[in-house]
């Protein structure tokens, strides 16, 4: 969702905290989480306690303490600067938090962690020990220029134009992840680039070597990627058409497949070091994938025999290895046919 006018504010529900809250106080860290979404700030990856934490660690920063103070946000040309104790100080005396001191860790961790990747927040002794109490941390005099404008009829303007010159912490991400990129062809023909790496090579032989050999057809309905929070490849109707109940990609294979002549559908991990398809992998896939877990095809893809011999897990019954340096040939565990779903009749 695009926060680009002054109704529109960021949703954030958290029963034991926001909601307890006025509506005043409500409605100024929802000001402030649209300032930092507008600036880049992503907020899609963390809970809503967490997005809550770092909007009242933001306004702490800049000692804003109602709507109307915005224009008067403190920033690095004044003497104003907080700890993270005192962070947590202002969170419960002027924003009906009610956060322990002790946890003054968890502010620079979590609360302060984009804002000062993003610049946003600078350190007021950037030479100072991590772990000095002392250190304090102060708004950057380059970005409160435009959040001082915050409530301005044209702000949402004047944004776009103060981003096309400074970079936003997605921006900044991206740049630092420039690395060399691994080329794979789609069965469909598309072209995708995953993070160079081993576990991605295996993934790029598991789309371009099994499935052309063992897919029927297959389409490329998931394909995981560090670098993307959903994947390259991310079918979300298709899946939810087949059943699928849990489409988060922490929960996805590294591959889903689909072959429409054969009404199947391919779960694959790419083996590295690590995620087989053990007994209880497969349970956990195969409850993601609701009714459809009777068409499933479980895979583990191996980059050689020495990596397959290398896996000391228990891989699961009725499950299929194939290995992409003797890519013509699969073993399957166990069972009365060979590359069929179970569900399926003998």
């Amino acid at each position: 969702m695009k926060y680009d006018n002054y109704n529109n504010l960021p949703e954030l529900d958290c029963p034991k905290t926001f909601a307890g809250k006025s509506p005043k106080i409500q409605k100024l860290i929802k000001e402030s989480l649209q300032i930092l979404i507008c600036l880049g700030i992503p907020i899609d990856e963390i809970t809503e306690r967490k997005r809550e934490k770092m909007g009242m660690a933001f306004l702490a920063v800049g000692n804003v303490k109602s709507s109307n103070e915005w224009k008067k946000i403190k920033d690095s040309n004044s003497d104003y600067s907080v700890t993270t104790k005192e962070i947590i100080d202002f969170d419960n005396n002027n924003l009906e938090d009610n956060i322990s001191r002790g946890s003054y860790d968890y502010v620079l961790r979590d609360d302060l962690k984009f804002l000062l990747l993003a610049d946003i927040v600078i350190k007021s002794k950037p030479m100072a020990n991590t772990s000095n109490p002392t250190r304090g941390y102060k708004i950057s005099a380059e970005y409160s220029r435009i959040i001082k404008n915050y409530g301005q009829s044209d702000w949402f303007k004047q944004v776009e134009v103060f981003n096309s010159s400074h970079p936003t912490y997605e921006e900044k991400i991206s740049q630092k992840r420039n690395l060399p990129k691994i080329k794979v062809t789609t069965p469909d023909g598309k072209e995708i680039e995953l993070k160079d790496g081993e576990h991605n090579a295996i993934q790029k032989a598991i789309i371009e070597e099994f499935l052309s050999r063992f897919g029927y057809g297959a389409q490329l309905l998931y394909c995981g990627d560090s670098d993307n929070k959903y994947g390259l490849i991310f079918e979300e109707q298709k899946l939810q058409e087949l059943g699928f109940s849990d489409l988060k990609q922490s929960k996805l294979p590294d591959v889903v497949a689909y072959s429409p002549e054969k009404d199947w559908v391919y779960m694959i991990e790419a083996y590295h070091t690590s995620n087989p398809i053990t007994p209880t992998r497969k349970l956990e896939l195969q409850k993601i994938m609701g009714e459809s877990s009777k068409k499933g095809i479980f895979v583990t893809a191996f980059e050689n025999v020495s990596s397959y011999h290398k896996c000391t897990e228990e891989l699961a019954w009725e499950t299929e290895i194939w290995i992409a340096t003797e890519p013509d040939h699969m073993q399957h565990r166990d069972g009365v046919k060979f590359l069929g779903p179970m569900g399926e009749d003998s």
